[in-house]
């Protein structure tokens, strides 16, 4: 089983491959199966459906239940929400590469105390922020985890 810092890691590449397509960064098959694989996971999870995450992927951050806790999922699986459902985004910082790092920390500032009624709450409000805030890179986060 995977441990929740690869879970991260390789989330986080695929991440890095829509921040700096400049890069030619290939993203290699056994991180795109696992990401698929929890997005599966969140899904069955949570009840979630295709067409919620479709009006996602277009842009359209759904304010549904299923969908809120579907980000939780993804973020618990990710390692990136803790158990007091606080999201800790600073986490990222060790793995992701320094040019990258300005923009987490610019979430983090702006973002990091929201607080939901609940840790899905938690998650679809902390998104809606980090989109206010930074909609293009949170844009590729999106697509990466709902796709």
């Amino acid at each position: 089983m995977y441990s929740k810092t690869l879970s991260v890691t390789l989330a986080l590449l695929v991440l890095c491959c829509e921040i700096t397509p400049h890069q030619a960064f290939d993203v290699p098959e056994v991180v795109k199966k696992h990401v698929k694989k929890l997005h599966k996971r969140c899904m069955a999870k949570t009840g979630v459906s295709e067409e919620i995450l479709e009006q996602a992927q277009k842009g359209n951050l759904p304010n549904d239940p299923t969908f809120k806790c579907f980000l939780h999922c993804m973020f618990d699986m990710f390692g990136l929400i803790d158990s007091d459902n606080v999201m800790r985004l600073e986490a990222l910082l060790e793995i992701l590469p320094e040019e990258i790092h300005d923009k987490i920390l610019a979430l983090v500032d702006a973002c990091g105390k929201k607080k939901g009624v609940d840790g899905c709450d938690t998650a679809y409000q902390s998104v809606e922020c980090y989109l206010a805030t930074d909609a293009p890179f949170m844009q590729s986060v999106i697509i990466d985890l709902v796709g």
